[in-house]
């Protein structure tokens, strides 16, 4: 406990000191939630899975911290229940099912808990859950509050600006789900983000007045002893994999979303998805509606029929009239684990046109993992490659679709994942049962110096002027979450980069020196 305090107050000082005290709000009445974080959070994964993927690997719970049976008593005497009573041990499986109930997607979330007769824990909002309003119709009520602090000094409005401010983000998310027998279900999710205290006013993804995310039915067409088939129809939130290609994107304060048709089967071995979708048009003061210009499409198959890993494989496609382009992309994933080893492999390679271009561009990350269980606070130390094709022609690189772009490649945000190479090193740890810590560094190259460094969306760097480096930097990413309850969570993070050589010599760039990034987040589910 002492290391946990130490973790806490070194941690808190600089983070909460970066919002006047009249401005900053009281979390006194508040709690907080499990993670994702930066949900932060993939996060139904075993502990290799979350050890990999940013802030939700970090902070995922891991089978450590599960109730261990004592040795055998003696024959002839001593307790009868050394090994765990029956009742007792089916009580912590209700207990463990209760922590793991909630998902990154809301609508995935699970409360059969609440059904099972050994579960006697109460944890915040259960009483809104399995509500039965009719025969056979169950309903759930839930939601979130979250509210983060920011800091950032010379890279405010997208990469390496000069410019900085400090600001409060808030949201609020409430759903609704109707259960209709085994065979039909309404979802729908509502959310309000706001921001407060900025300078430059916020950004497209900081701020959206009461909306919905998710406003769907479902309907199960088909049903095998392997497996069901389930349609889909409405707006709804997707998520994918690492969600490198895919995610609704939790780390932002408006999440996305999008519009259209899913069919999908969930298998023993096998689940596959098929969409067709339209993304939703973010507008802080109106209705929110689907962006006509774009449609993105696909299939998503998953085999999970491994305990020691997961292997993806997918097609996607993206048509975006606007910018004038029609993107497939063919990839695959593969996730595994064998003793203290863990290792994840990612490629695509992705096909089509740009303009009046041919398009020919690709991705790949390589990653190996080793928990060293036998060394205090427990370290999981990843090290990983990822590496993005640009092109001679602006623009013209590869597309990374609908990513949780914070996620990877640096907590700043500076770089999407396009004519980019970058090794980099992950370390999580946990110092105590409640606090876990997060370490990871990068140094970035462009892949491509006839090209330019790409935002998170998609949009070109300086474009004006080419590159003088390919050297962009170094960063350093610091995340302490601190799990006060299974439903609450409070996080601290503080992230350096390290201005490079393009940044020094290249003309036209609005900063050349180093940028910062304090923030603090409190969430709260129901």
């Amino acid at each position: 406990m002492f290391g946990c305090a130490v973790v806490l107050a070194v941690i808190a000082g600089p983070a909460f000191g970066q919002v006047p005290a009249d401005d900053f709000p009281s979390f006194e009445a508040l709690t907080v939630r499990e993670p994702p974080l930066v949900r932060l959070p993939a996060e139904e994964e075993d502990e290799a899975t979350l050890a990999g993927q940013a802030s939700q690997a970090a902070f995922g719970s891991s089978g450590a911290d599960a109730p261990q049976p004592a040795p055998a008593a003696p024959s002839g005497g001593g307790d009868p229940c050394a090994n765990g009573c029956p009742s007792e041990k089916k009580a912590n499986a209700a207990s463990a099912a209760a922590a793991k109930s909630l998902k990154g997607l809301f609508y995935d979330n699970d409360f059969s808990y609440l059904v099972d007769p050994n579960y006697s824990d109460w944890h915040l909002g259960d009483r809104l859950k399995r509500l039965a309003v009719a025969d056979c119709v169950t309903l759930d009520v839930g939601g979130q509050f979250r509210v983060r602090q920011h800091s950032e000094r010379n890279s405010r409005l997208g990469g390496l600006t000069g410019l900085d401010d400090d600001f409060l983000l808030y949201r609020t998310r409430l759903y609704a789900n109707v259960q209709i027998g085994e065979c039909l279900r309404a979802y729908a999710e509502m959310i309000d983000a706001v921001s407060n205290y900025e300078t430059f006013g916020p950004l497209g993804i900081e701020e959206n007045r009461t909306d919905f995310l998710n406003l769907f039915g479902d309907a199960r067409i088909y049903q095998t002893s392997s497996g069901e088939l389930w349609a889909r129809l409405g707006r709804q939130e997707l998520l994918y994999g690492a969600e490198r290609t895919v995610s609704p994107l939790d780390w932002a304060n408006t999440r996305r979303t999008f519009e259209g048709y899913k069919a999908f089967w969930k298998g023993e071995t096998w689940d596959v998805d098929a969409f067709w979708v339209r993304p939703i048009q973010i507008n802080a003061e109106h209705f929110d509606s689907p962006d006509y210009d774009q449609e993105f499409m696909g299939l998503y198959t998953t085999y999970h029929g491994s305990k020691n890993g997961t292997l993806d494989l997918y097609y996607l496609r993206l048509e975006n009239d606007a910018a004038d382009f029609e993107f497939d992309t063919l990839g695959t994933r593969l996730l595994g684990t064998r003793g203290p080893w863990l290792w994840e492999v990612e490629a695509a390679i992705q096909l089509g046109d740009y303009q009046q271009f041919d398009h020919t561009a690709g991705a790949w990350t390589v990653g190996m993992g080793r928990k060293l269980q036998d060394l205090p606070w427990k370290p999981t130390v990843w090290a990983y490659y990822d590496w993005a094709s640009g092109d001679d022609q602006i623009g013209n690189g590869y597309h990374h679709l609908f990513p949780l772009g914070h996620k990877y490649l640096g907590f700043m945000d500076l770089f999407g994942r396009r004519n980019i190479e970058s090794p980099n090193v992950l370390v999580t740890m946990s110092p105590c049962e409640k606090v876990k810590l997060l370490l990871w560094y990068y140094a970035f190259f462009l892949e491509n110096q006839n090209d330019v460094p790409y935002t998170l969306a998609m949009t070109p760097f300086n474009p004006a002027n080419a590159p003088a480096s390919a050297y962009l930097g170094q960063e350093f990413d610091l995340i302490t979450t601190w799990q006060i309850s299974t439903r609450t969570n409070l996080l601290f993070g503080y992230s350096h980069f390290f201005a490079g050589d393009y940044y020094h010599n290249t003309p036209g760039v609005p900063h050349d020196g180093d940028a910062d990034f304090f923030y603090t987040q409190f969430a709260l589910d129901f």
